[in-house]
């Protein structure tokens, strides 16, 4: 009888859409009471498919809550504290309840009129936070009445936002992604709308399929909160480390902000063990941000070893992509025979009804795997998951789309540069789109020829791939190239996301070219290296440019969102919820700075002792490194050993230096 009970209240909790749809409703979990008619909130599904959440059904009947006192106090709870709780080891941590879009010049500029094709359901039906429609409405109390955890959460949202959010969306939206072209989608798609949209569709197909009882729906309501409180976190643990650019603004201590952000990290940690074993599209979201969070200062050795890695964590989440596309029965590329565009054709299951909208976003999240695929086999020396290693960028299907699509581009940059063009944001974000294909191309080639000289294959393996590359670095330099620099001249008239993520895209390709160097120094391919000399000095001398261009262009971060800054002029404009930090310091990927600066320093030292330039050029260089590590965070333990290399191989330079003119 108590089992029957309990399974009774959560179909009464259940909306009309989901109840009719046989999929879990979380509308309880929001503080709807069963019965309650003035209710004007709305559950997750009800949310992301922006329609009207209501109980008919239930009034109809007439049917009164079951546990009154249950019920009101999830009410009460909610209705009096916009943020979601969770405590670990004493320390509180809170989960704010609203998170926005890209930046809001680049999503202006995106709009392309009011149709909206069959193929793309995303316009028609935005995608929203799963949070309530009006919490940004909802006023937060004073700083100083704040909480640590309310305050420094907030940052952290604003903080993953713009950094790790801004060029994720346009890899992922309308240009950025070669296997979709659908021209009416946005130009910037935050990555948790577009991996919260596949598992509601996902969820949406399989619950029309078969539907579920009373305990499928509880236990399906229990998990799909679960793996969202988890992406919370992560996103909080993930942006934490740029916590004390915004912690001078507060009046708290530098060791509360420490404590902080170790103590959420040690809250990821221990729940990525079940994240790893709750495959959805947000748990491989969820994977790969706690893959890129680094070690906290103050995490012992012991401790650090003791539990789950971060490279345990990007393989699994590239695992769990693959394993929900595998759900899609038969996959066929091939490129469009009317353009050079590269076109995506992707046959559903039998079994599962999939919308179009979500083989786009499908298609999208695939391209973002193969990005973080790509980027971890070339950092961390690995074979890539997703694809081939050798001649995967030659022959299989998810190459041969991105060449088709470097064609297309090519020729519409030609185009441009034959006509002449006025760069907006919009045209910036094509630039920077097209380029971070190219160079992700560039990148996965530089990992084959990185696999061949490691596993010593014959030497025509290793020319098949060695020319590859020099194929993809001839397209980025006469196609890429020149729109950059073009771009380059009118950045200070864009927006701020724009200088970003041209700042992002240039740092990426200068660290594959001088990775690549210094692979073919340590294989002792002197004769290879040859062929690059000034490719490789371009990319030596350009890394520092953009270094200089990072440490001296700014972006500024407000505490609170737009929406919230409108409804309370005076607080947008408060010092304290504002800051304005290097683009160095906001590059969501520390650690590729930390090669770069540690790859250009071997350079300079190697310059010097050959003679090539004097010890006041090498003092300079050195002064541009050592500023650029420390922009980065300091609480990261990487970023501490990256300085300590760095100052130790400096104060064998000076020394070297000094007991010469003795």
């Amino acid at each position: 009888m108590p089992s029957t009970s309990s399974q009774k209240r959560t179909q009464f909790s259940s909306c009309d859409a989901c109840r009719r749809s046989r999929v879990a409703c979380d509308a309880s979990k929001r503080g709807y009471q069963p019965g309650k008619v003035s209710w004007a909130g709305s559950c997750s599904r009800c949310t992301l498919k922006r329609r009207p959440c209501t109980f008919e059904w239930i009034n109809a009947a007439k049917r009164k809550p079951l546990n009154p006192y249950r019920e009101a106090v999830s009410h009460s709870s909610t209705e009096t504290d916009p943020t979601i709780s969770c405590e670990s080891n004493g320390q509180a941590f809170f989960i704010s309840t609203h998170e926005q879009s890209c930046d809001q010049a680049i999503t202006q500029n995106s709009q392309s009129g009011n149709n909206t094709s069959p193929h793309d359901q995303y316009d028609a039906d935005r995608v929203t936070p799963l949070d309530e429609p009006n919490a940004h409405s909802i006023e937060p109390l004073d700083p100083q009445a704040e909480s640590i955890g309310v305050f420094l959460t907030s940052w952290c949202d604003q903080i993953f936002l713009h950094g790790f959010g801004t060029f994720f969306g346009l890899i992922t939206g309308r240009n950025g992604c070669p296997f979709v072209n659908n021209p009416t989608s946005e130009v910037c798609i935050p990555p948790t709308e577009l991996f919260r949209k596949l598992d509601a569709d996902m969820d949406d197909a399989a619950g029309r399929q078969t539907p579920n009882s009373g305990l499928e729906v509880q236990a399906q309501q229990e998990r799909d909160i679960e793996i969202d409180q988890s992406l919370k976190q992560t996103i909080r643990s993930f942006a934490a480390h740029w916590l004390p650019l915004a912690s001078s603004r507060s009046h708290f201590t530098t060791s509360q902000v420490e404590e902080f952000i170790r103590e959420s990290w040690r809250m990821t940690r221990k729940d990525m063990l079940k994240v790893v074993n709750r495959t959805s599209y947000r748990s491989a979201l969820t994977l790969y941000l706690f893959s890129q969070t680094p070690v906290p200062i103050g995490i012992s050795e012991e401790e650090e070893l003791n539990g789950i890695s971060g490279l345990v964590c990007i393989q699994t989440a590239l695992l769990q992509i693959q394993r929900l596309r595998e759900r899609q029965r038969s996959h066929q590329f091939r490129a469009s025979e009317v353009s050079a565009w590269a076109d995506i054709i992707v046959s559903s299951s039998p079994d599962l009804n999939f919308t179009e909208a979500y083989l786009d976003f499908e298609s999208r999240a695939y391209w973002a795997a193969v990005v973080w695929d790509t980027s971890n086999s070339l950092t961390l020396n690995l074979r890539t998951s997703l694809t081939s290693g050798l001649n995967g960028a030659c022959s299989e299907p998810a190459w041969r789309l991105v060449r088709a699509f470097l064609g297309s581009f090519h020729t519409r940059a030609n185009d441009w540069r034959s006509s002449g063009f006025d760069i907006s944001d919009d045209i910036a974000s094509q630039i920077i789109a097209g380029a971070a294909i190219s160079m992700l191309y560039i990148w996965k080639n530089i990992t084959s020829i990185k696999e061949a000289l490691r596993e010593g294959v014959e030497e025509e393996a290793v020319l098949f791939a060695w020319n590859a590359f020099l194929g993809s670095s001839d397209v980025f330099k006469t196609s890429n190239r020149p729109l950059l620099n073009i771009l380059e001249r009118r950045l200070h008239f864009l927006s701020q996301s724009s200088r970003l993520a041209w700042y992002e895209i240039n740092s990426r390709y200068n660290l594959g070219i001088l990775i690549l160097c210094n692979s073919l120094l340590l294989a002792d391919r002197s004769d290879l290296l040859s062929q690059i000399t000034e490719l490789r000095r371009d990319a030596e001398r350009e890394s520092f440019n953009n270094l200089k261009f990072g440490l001296e262009n700014t972006y500024t971060i407000s505490r609170h969102s737009q929406e919230s800054d409108m409804t309370s002029p005076s607080r947008a404009n408060s010092p304290q919820d504002q800051m304005t930090v290097s683009l160095i310091a906001l590059d969501p990927h520390p650690n590729r700075v930390i090669d770069s600066v540690l790859l250009m320093s071997k350079v300079i030292s190697n310059e010097y002792r050959q003679g090539k330039i004097k010890h006041e050029n090498y003092s300079y260089l050195s002064s541009i490194l050592s500023k650029t590590l420390e922009e980065l965070p300091r609480n990261a333990k990487t970023v501490q050993a990256a300085r300590e290399s760095l100052k130790q191989s400096i104060r064998e330079i000076n020394e070297a230096a000094e007991a010469y003119v003795a």
